[in-house]
């Protein structure tokens, strides 16, 4: 049962604690983590900062077409995301178009680039055949090339023989790879962690093994099938969030929000879970399913030291911000250019989404990742948008009048939120790749942060699986 306002009260000493099992975070991790205690018969309660359940998934009800502000698709291979949707029984349909309908146009150092044009253009540092790949590509195309994790389990990532790749991307890139120094910088525009000479190799070479993985090896289940035999790419019909609200409606416990958790203190026999109003809850085990860097702010007892204590300090997550606007007129038809533009300035990516019901354009989105999001740390929302819907009618004429701003949406401005996802600075997959799975008593972890197969949304589900049996194992032997 949901519940905003009602919560235990502080106690002394008891007998009994109030729950079997508290977990901290209501996003896809922690909920799984929970139904499948609740399914051993484990007493729980969930405890959710935010005013709402979901984490980094959230449907954008406010906008036209409801974008996905985090976790768009369900992977052929997301087994335990098509799982709990038959189970909570949610249609499953084709995800709506995700990108541009026709493709993107380009500015690059101020010049403007039609597709069909960049081949022979001269700010094309390429060549030979790799001259016909576009901007946009360059980023995925060249990382998984030759890239040692193909082909490989998924855990591979996690081996000693690994550890070579583990150092700056952009080294590898240009060491390995033999690409220059432009190239790298193309790449780096739209990069999903802060700048690509701080990533490690290791984790965007994982990134794409995992993304070659899921489309080979997808299938199994009464889904929708692709054309090659395996379970196509999926949403939930009518948004992401429909499949975190139930999930989150099926726990018989009491799952509370506006709950932010102050500290965490094991007793021995219990865990103590104090929430900065000053209710405190108890329970034997304490699943933790908050991003590192939300998790480093609660207070933990006793603390956690040594390397395990180091990663929470300092792992970040990816940054990237979304604007939102309504379409006041389809400028596009007036400079006839293409909808959607793929620039290295500050507004990296803007598009019109046709989210419509027959495909019509419903809305508009710039995006903005890595570094050059922290320029907006300090400013109101409505001052980012102003900031972006200016810079977008610089390189888009067309675009004046044209946009009405709705939204500012970024999981690094969230306080829960912390960034996209785990990444890993050269060096970090070596040092901390295998003890953010470690409990720490009575405490436990959980997060895609903690996955080892997976990553994304199915790798948040892996990681509540895992840290749901390990308080299993805890409790019963």
């Amino acid at each position: 049962m949901l519940s905003a306002v009602t919560g235990g009260m502080a106690v002394a000493a008891r007998s009994e604690p109030d729950y079997d099992l508290i977990v901290v975070g209501a996003g896809l991790s922690g909920l799984y983590a929970a139904m499948i205690a609740e399914d051993e018969g484990l007493r729980v309660a969930v405890l959710e900062g935010r005013g709402r359940v979901g984490g980094r998934v959230k449907t954008l009800m406010q906008v036209p077409g409801r974008p996905e502000a985090g976790g768009e698709v369900i992977g052929g291979n997301y087994a335990r995301l098509m799982y709990v949707a038959e189970r909570l029984e949610l249609p499953l349909v084709p995800p709506t178009l995700l990108g541009p309908r026709a493709g993107w146009m380009y500015r690059i150092r101020e010049t403007d680039i039609l597709a069909q044009q960049w081949e022979s253009h001269r700010l094309n540092p390429l060549s030979g055949e790799d001259r016909r790949l576009l901007p946009n590509e360059l980023l995925a195309t060249l990382s998984h090339r030759r890239n040692p994790l193909s082909g490989q389990p998924l855990d591979a990532w996690l081996m000693p023989e690994m550890r070579q790749y583990d150092i700056p991307h952009s080294t590898y890139l240009r060491e390995q790879l033999g690409l220059d120094a432009e190239t790298i910088r193309l790449m780096n525009v739209v990069i999903h962690t802060d700048h690509i000479d701080n990533t490690s190799a290791l984790h965007e070479l994982r990134r794409y093994a995992v993304g070659e993985f899921n489309r080979q090896r997808g299938g199994g289940g009464a889904f929708v099938r692709s054309a090659s035999g395996g379970t196509a790419a999926l949403q939930v019909q009518g948004g992401m969030s429909r499949l975190v609200e139930a999930m989150a409606a099926s726990l018989s416990g009491d799952v509370f929000l506006n709950a932010p958790v102050f500290s965490m203190e094991d007793r021995g026999d219990f865990v103590e879970v104090a929430l900065g109003d000053g209710r405190v809850f108890t329970a034997k085990q304490v699943i933790c399913s908050a991003p590192l860097p939300v998790a480093h702010k609660i207070r933990i007892y006793p603390k956690i030291g040594g390397m395990h204590g180091e990663a929470m300090r300092s792992i970040a997550y990816g940054l990237s911000l979304q604007v939102h606007f309504a379409l006041r007129r389809n400028f596009w038809e007036e400079d006839g250019l293409p909808e959607a533009v793929w620039t290295d300035s500050l507004v990296e990516r803007f598009t019109v989404l046709a989210r419509g019901p027959a495909g019509e354009p419903t809305s508009a989105i710039a995006f903005i990742n890595g570094y050059p999001v922290r320029a907006f740390d300090l400013l109101s929302d409505d001052e980012v948008a102003r900031i972006v819907q200016r810079e977008i009618e610089r390189i888009r004429p067309s675009t004046r009048g044209a946009l009405q701003p709705i939204l500012v949406e970024s999981c690094h401005r969230d306080p829960f939120g912390a960034g996209d996802w785990i990444f890993w600075r050269p060096g970090q997959v070596t040092r901390f790749g295998r003890l953010l799975r470690d409990n720490h008593g009575n405490i436990h972890f959980a997060g895609e942060h903690t996955a080892v197969m997976e990553r994304g949304m199915e790798g948040a589900m892996e990681s509540g699986e895992r840290a749901a049996i390990d308080v299993l194992q805890r409790l019963y032997g």
